[in-house]
């Protein structure tokens, strides 16, 4: 049994600019990671540097252990504290998962239970433990039960859309399936996925998830092992390149030209597996259900999002504090190791490295966002 992660709670205090001169008002609302708001506030009257606090007097916010002052204080007559709740985006993922025929073979020293019987239930416990942090999709590969290496092998069919908690729909599809397809088209497959993603419009995150016995043995309708696996590699660098990235696990995989053919494709996936072992496999092995089970929990925790969506503007885009467990991360434009926006529009944040990593993995973790008015120090 994995353990399921659990979004951090992000805690952003808003320091809005409002007109200046006159009354302000202060709200407390919530926003969620699509980017809907809601807000209820009461307006104070006066003008110059008047408080208005719509909280009441000498209320303050402890936000995972980082006080800020009080909810409804103006400063200099000009800007109001608002807070809002924030969920991170999710990460999506599109399992490409071959239901060739081959998949009914035994591994080597299993005792009876075919690739096919340790992938679904290894595929469905990660799929529903990760129901909340992850959006998931399907693509099976081939399709049918016709010739090998024929057009209708792959088409642009997509059993089960990426969609936000669709872990019961996944797991279901992936129960209903039969691995009696012939071929092995995964060039084609990755393209469909391509041309499904591209169709997708949010900015969440966006990953193929390649699961496969074996090396392919398709170029499109010809069939010929070397040019199917350089076919293969060709179609994951070329998903890269338009921004989608290609995880590979290798289903009980053990001939050596298989090996290579999955090395390269983890390689030009972009999400190579990490090893200091030079002769270790670049892909993620899975020889048994449980190695199954921990490479998909390595894998949904390396594309798990550290992105945060903002519905309007910071009032001063260059005076934010970002606090991760009550220390403030550096904002670091090379984007390695704190945080930075990820377009000049200023209404989206992602946070790398370290920080990033303490979001992930603890369940306690709070992040603080304070956004400052202009001139206001933060600390």
């Amino acid at each position: 049994m994995i353990r399921r992660p659990v979004l951090s709670v992000l805690v952003v205090s808003l320091l809005l600019a409002c007109s200046s001169g006159g009354g302000s008002s202060a709200g407390n609302g919530t926003l969620n990671g699509n980017g809907g708001s809601s807000s209820a506030g009461a307006s104070g009257s006066g003008s110059g540097n008047s408080p208005s606090n719509a909280a009441g007097s000498g209320n303050t916010l402890n936000l995972g252990g980082y006080t800020s002052p009080d909810a409804g204080d103006v400063l200099n007559g000009e800007c109001a504290r608002q807070d809002f709740d924030l969920a991170r985006t999710p990460a999506e993922i599109l399992i490409v998962l071959d239901r060739s025929g081959s998949m009914k073979e035994t591994p080597s020293g299993s005792k009876g239970a075919s690739k096919w019987d340790l992938v679904v239930p290894g595929v469905n416990e990660v799929v529903t433990a990760t129901d909340a942090t992850v959006s998931w999709g399907l693509k099976v590969f081939p399709e049918g039960e016709g010739s090998e290496c024929i057009a209708g092998s792959v088409t642009s069919a997509i059993p089960v859309a990426i969609a936000a908690a669709n872990a019961g729909a996944v797991t279901a599809q992936v129960t209903a399936t039969t691995p009696e397809g012939n071929g092995t088209p995964t060039g084609d497959a990755i393209k469909a996925a391509v041309a499904y993603l591209k169709t997708l419009t949010d900015p969440n995150p966006k990953f193929i998830l390649l699961a496969t016995d074996g090396e392919p043995s398709c170029a499109g309708t010809s069939k010929d092992a070397s040019d199917a696996r350089a076919y293969a590699v060709q179609a994951v660098t070329d998903a890269a390149s338009e921004g989608f990235k290609t995880v590979v696990v290798g289903v009980a995989t053990t001939k050596s030209s298989a090996t290579r053919a999955l090395n390269d494709m983890a390689v030009a996936g972009q999400m190579a597996r990490a090893d200091t072992d030079p002769a270790a496999t670049k892909f993620y092995l899975a020889s048994t259900k449980d190695e199954l089970v921990q490479s998909l929990e390595q894998i949904t925790g390396q594309v798990s999002s550290c992105v945060f969506d903002l519905t309007t503007k910071p009032p001063d885009p260059g005076n934010i504090a970002v606090h991760v467990n009550d220390q403030k991360a550096p904002q670091d434009t090379t984007r390695m190791n704190g945080w930075d926006y990820t377009s000049s529009n200023f209404l989206q944040i992602e946070v790398y490295g370290s920080w990033c990593d303490q979001i992930k993995a603890a369940t306690s973790n709070r992040v603080n966002l304070v956004l400052g008015c202009p001139g206001e120090v933060l600390q």
